[in-house]
């Protein structure tokens, strides 16, 4: 009852209330610099160490202080500055040591020093500034409370240390509190078991009016102080927000379209098919990857392909819709969330829209670079509900649109996931094939148009595949290519068809088919080489064949590459002319001995008019320009009159003969001279 009594009837109420808020104020700070402390290892606890007893130091001495000036002593009563000073340093040392300690890691040890340490140095400093005290009266104190004061502090600084720890949800209130019950009970059972007694002939009382101004100022300088504290934090906080959400941005973003990126897009593809089975919200997936992209960074510099990459970005945001997401997943791969598409008609036309924007030509610095895009489409829920269904869904019609001849879009259907499961049962057994050298050389014989003599043969490559049966080259050699076999299948070929053809009659030739990436090996001509020495054939007799779409893309490596084929006297075909690009340059350009018409062509000759001119066009050019002339695909005898009319020099087809293996091939040989002789 002591302590109730000598706060109502010993105090000024208005100071005890500025001091209780100053409390409140400081305390509530102080919890918050606390709680950040805790989280905070190595050299930055330290800091914050120093910044939480500054902080609760000065917001502690300033309510001792302020109560102390709201005590009505009955008699005059004057400071010691220099002890008043250094009260306010006990508290901050204190208090920093305490934390120091309490913070170092979570035990019973730590909390009961590190508590103990906090409370006591609240203490000191109490008792310090009571020494500064000085009043001309008699002066008495009550043991008893001064040890209940010092029990009281430090059990509620141990208290504030083990719920520090615990990191409890909204327990801010309870943290605040038990600092403010430390403080207020320190004091005020302190104050209690301090007595004042006055003299008699002395003044009594003390000037209340000057006491108050003097608690007001210390009130706001301790304000600001603690002020600087919860500013210090709040800036940190905001800081560490924004590195936050810039490491957030820099996670799910791509550096350098800022486009979702691939973790972007899975989980909010993860999202959306949670709510598609939660809600029913349908969606669309597309899958885009751009074309000839690979040439641009090749001829143009990885700078400007990233500008073209930058440039795509841009395009894809206006092709969607506000709100569709679209991500970059790859270096040139993007992908596209359609929310709320619920059918293939409004997936339609956001990939037409994506498909046309892409095929317009971009300028960069003054370089003109032709894209484009393929699509593929997967819709939710009717082609799949989880992600890794429809990307794989999504990328099979992708597939199907680049099969089918790129700058285009494809919808999934089922049968192209048939197409692809058999696709990868083909790669499996081609690169067992390939391991095992499975495959076969089979000759088409090439006679003269107006004699009819064998002249040579075309060496074709046949697969007959276990459990598969006979596998069309049109079929394998793409994936040959895809998983970079057909150099290696290439070199097998060319090897085996000048073995062959050294045992045929000199005067006969072999044609050997060089695929694209072949032609842009630069180890070709030294393969080319090599079969031509191991066999023993003449490079004369040796003709390979290459297609116009293989001189479309490095034209200048092709070029390299076929002038050292002829001058080891190996002489240069132009397959399937006509349906490609045509360009005259090629036969200007290249060294090309012989051009072949394609069969497309052929097969509607003599009743198209527009073939028969193309034909009649090309058999001129080749006489004008003294390259030879070949038609394949000869299947009528009326084509072969037609051919022969035009003046084409060579023939070859199913009307002469079929492909054939070499034995048969040198039978036919034997026949063919009989007949002659017999003619």
């Amino acid at each position: 009852m002591r302590v109730v009594e000598c706060l109502i009837h010993e105090h000024d109420w208005w100071i005890v209330l500025l001091a209780a808020l100053m409390c409140i104020a400081g305390s509530a700070v102080s919890v918050t610099l606390f709680k950040r402390t805790m989280a905070e290892r190595g050299a930055a606890r330290v800091h914050w160490c120093f910044l939480s007893a500054v902080t609760a130091g000065s917001a502690t001495w300033a309510t001792h202080f302020i109560a102390m000036l709201g005590y009505r002593a009955p008699a005059p009563v004057t400071f010691a500055g220099p002890l008043t000073v250094a009260s306010a340093l006990v508290a901050v040392g204190g208090i920093f040591t305490g934390l120091l300690i309490a913070t170092t890691r979570r035990s019973p040890a730590t909390t009961i020093i590190g508590g103990g340490a906090i409370g006591l140095a609240i203490a000191a400093m109490h008792y310090m500034g009571m020494f500064a005290y000085r009043v001309d009266g008699i002066v008495s104190w009550d043991p008893a409370y001064i040890v209940t004061s010092l029990l009281i502090v430090a059990g509620m600084a141990m208290l504030l240390v083990d719920n520090l720890w615990r990191r409890r949800k909204h327990d801010h209130a309870v943290l605040t509190g038990i600092l403010v019950l430390a403080i207020i009970g320190l004091h005020f059972t302190g104050m209690a078991g301090f007595a004042v007694a006055a003299i008699p002939g002395v003044s009594s009382g003390s000037d209340s009016e000057t006491f108050t101004a003097v608690a007001l100022a210390i009130a706001l300088v301790a304000l600001l102080i603690v002020g600087m504290g919860i500013s210090t934090f709040f800036l940190e906080h905001r800081v560490k927000s924004v590195s936050r959400d810039q490491l957030a941005h820099i996670a799910m973003h791509d550096t350098l379209t800022e486009l979702a990126n691939r973790h972007a897009f899975s989980k909010a593809l993860e999202a959306e098919c949670g709510k598609l089975a939660r809600y029913g919200r349908p969606f669309a997936l597309l899958m885009l990857d751009l074309d000839r992209f690979k040439p641009i960074n090749d001829t143009l510099g990885h700078p400007v392909g990233d500008l073209v990459l930058q440039k795509v970005a841009d395009r894809l945001r206006r092709a969607v819709r506000q709100g569709d997401l679209v991500a970059r997943i790859g270096g040139d791969e993007f992908a596209i969330i359609a929310y709320g598409v619920a059918d293939a008609t409004q997936a339609g036309e956001i990939a037409t829209r994506v498909v046309e924007i892409l095929s317009r030509p971009f300028v960069i610095d003054g370089n003109v670079a032709e894209l484009g895009g393929s699509v593929g489409v997967a819709l939710a829920p009717v082609h799949g509900g989880e992600s890794e269904q429809l990307i794989q869904h999504a990328d099979v019609a992708l597939y199907a649109a680049k099969r089918g001849g790129k700058h285009q879009y494809c919808l999934f259907e089922a049968e192209m996931m048939e197409a692809m499961q058999r696709r990868r049962f083909l790669e499996v057994d081609l690169r067992r094939a390939c391991m095992r050298e499975e495959f076969n050389v089979v000759y088409q014989p090439i006679t003269d148009s107006r004699t009819g003599a064998i002249i040579g043969a075309e060496a074709l490559l046949r697969w007959h595949c276990e459990g598969r049966g006979d596998v069309s080259p049109a079929e394998f050699i793409p994936i040959a290519e895809d998983l970079g076999l057909v150099s290696r299948i290439g070199a097998g070929v060319l090897r085996q068809a000048c073995s062959d053809a050294a045992s045929w009659p000199d005067e006969l030739d072999v044609a050997v088919n060089v695929s694209p990436v072949q032609l842009l090996d630069p180890r070709l001509p030294q393969i080319v080489s090599q079969a031509l020495l191991d066999s023993g054939l003449d490079a004369s007799r040796l003709e390979l064949e290459i297609t116009e779409t293989a001189l479309f893309g490095d034209d200048e490596a092709a070029l390299r590459t076929l002038n050292q084929l002829r001058d080891l006297g190996v002489r240069i075909s132009l397959d399937d002319f006509g349906t490609g690009y045509s360009s005259l340059s090629y036969l200007h350009r290249f060294p090309i001995s012989r051009i072949k018409i394609d069969r497309s062509f052929i097969q509607r000759l003599p009743e198209d008019p527009g073939s028969a001119s193309i034909v009649r066009a090309i058999t001129q050019l080749g006489e004008s320009l003294r390259i030879k002339v070949t038609a394949e695909g000869i299947e009528t005898a009326a084509q072969l009159s037609f051919i022969t009319d035009q003046g084409c020099d060579h023939v070859q087809g199913f009307l002469i003969s079929r492909p054939i293996p070499t034995g048969d091939f040198v039978k036919l040989l034997k026949t063919h001279d009989m007949a002659s002789i017999a003619a």
